[in-house]
């Protein structure tokens, strides 16, 4: 299941964010669990992946990394700070004030998807990262396509 789009939202009065019907039914729920984990994410965003593509992150850390002090903290930060959502009938999740208050995502949101999770960002933010990013696109993937060679030829 690859996530992809850009959808601008607002969380209502109780913070319940409307995960978009696109997304919704592009998903078998058999197949990828019912709900959506919720992470802080990179550069003030978070992230939401199914209950099947977070199992599948976190059953690939490597054990021997946590003997490493950054590593460590990463890691009980990144699973201290999750939380499992579920959808009411109307395709919404609760989005918890404190995730909101750290991550300072305000009530008008974007909702995007990025390849095998979605990102929640505060839509000012996200306006001045396209605006900033969009520029450098070419260069950004050519470097994202440098380093994926890079890794095949590694892992080979």
């Amino acid at each position: 299941m690859i996530l992809t789009g850009e959808f601008s939202s607002k969380l209502d009065a109780k913070n319940r964010l409307v995960i978009p019907s696109k997304v919704r039914d592009g998903i078998d729920v058999q197949k990828e669990g019912s709900g959506w984990y919720m992470v802080p994410g990179f550069d003030g965003t978070i992230s939401l992946y199914t209950p099947q593509t977070f199992e599948q992150l976190a059953a690939r850390e490597k054990a021997e990394l946590f003997r490493l002090k950054d590593v460590r903290a990463y890691d009980r930060l990144h699973f201290a700070l999750s939380a499992h959502a579920e959808m009411d009938r109307l395709g919404r999740i609760l989005v918890p004030e404190v995730m909101l208050r750290r991550t300072g995502i305000g009530k008008d949101v974007v909702v995007t998807g990025v390849r095998d999770h979605l990102e929640v960002w505060d839509a000012a933010r996200w306006e001045a990262f396209v605006e900033e990013s969009f520029s450098r696109y070419d260069d950004m993937a050519e470097k994202a396509y440098e380093t994926e060679r890079e890794d095949r030829r590694t892992s080979s």
